[in-house]
């Protein structure tokens, strides 16, 4: 039998000239015994309150808690190269405690796949390219890596996660195509 997990969105309304109020609220939900905090990835103004970055927040909750897991809900995989992906979900893990969950999706919003000059069409092949590197990247040492936008050789990533085999990655997605990557890539 699983134990039931809960979490909260650090996501609503915060008010910009107070910054640190998302903090204040993410001890509060670990002072209330909340399992995991989670923070989507928005680049352009929603309109929804505070669009940061997750693991630049995420880094400075893991500074003002102790025990909360920290879920990207979803992090947008081909918004990041391959490399950076893996080095900064590592740093997390890291400065954590281990205590970083990756959740993980493809993306839908045409406008910021076009600020980031990513083609929104390879979107799919760049999350799965993404997580492949990112997975050799945490596992093994030295890595020789071949996809279709990621090719690295030799790498060492630059911190290797405490989290044995990398962070847990969540798959986020409502089509068959994320539920095949979840069930390749994914922990949960």
């Amino acid at each position: 039998m699983s134990l039931l997990r809960l979490g909260v969105s650090l996501q609503p309304r915060w008010p910009i000239e107070d910054g640190t109020s998302v903090l204040r609220a993410a001890v509060h939900a670990e002072q209330l015994g909340f399992d995991h905090v989670a923070v989507g990835n928005r680049l352009l103004d929603s309109g929804f309150g505070l669009d940061t970055d997750p693991l630049v927040l995420l880094s400075a909750v893991a500074g003002a808690t102790t025990r909360l897991r920290l879920l990207t809900s979803v992090l947008v995989a081909p918004y990041y190269p391959a490399l950076v992906l893996a080095n900064q979900a590592a740093t997390l893990d890291v400065v954590s405690g281990g205590r970083l969950i990756l959740g993980i999706g493809t993306g839908w919003n045409p406008d910021e796949f076009e600020a980031v000059g990513v083609p929104s069409r390879e979107r799919g092949a760049r999350t799965d390219d993404h997580l492949a590197a990112a997975r050799a990247l945490w596992t093994t040492q030295p890595v020789d890596f071949e996809g279709q936008f990621t090719k690295l050789r030799a790498a060492h990533l630059g911190v290797p996660p405490v989290t044995r085999g990398g962070p847990p990655v969540w798959v986020g997605g409502h089509s068959d195509a994320a539920l095949r990557r979840a069930l390749r890539f994914g922990d949960g």
